[in-house]
């Protein structure tokens, strides 16, 4: 486990706070100031990723794997953010609005 991995149980989470972050093949580009929570999903097919800024959580996706290719799901986004997602190179920008 790397120096950002938390073991709770069987469920392993990563925290970053670089602005460029890998997550099972996908790339995270974050604005300063935010954090991420990867991982802690019962179902292992099934990657949880929680964008923080501060104490606050501004967004949560989801990555599903599959054999070959993943898919991912934006479940919440706060109004304040603006999430630009490019499936083809497997890239999600994370920036602050106006």
């Amino acid at each position: 486990m790397g120096d950002n991995g938390i073991l709770l149980g069987k469920r392993q989470f990563l925290y970053f706070t670089e602005q460029t972050v890998k997550v099972e093949g996908w790339t995270f580009s974050l604005a300063p100031d935010f954090k991420t929570i990867a991982g802690g999903s019962a179902n292992p097919i099934q990657t949880l990723i929680s964008i923080y800024r501060e104490s606050e959580k501004v967004a949560q996706l989801l990555l599903t794997h599959r054999r070959v290719e993943s898919d991912l799901t934006v479940q919440a986004v706060s109004s304040e953010i603006l999430l630009e997602i490019m499936p083809q190179s497997r890239m999600v920008q994370v920036t602050l609005k106006g």
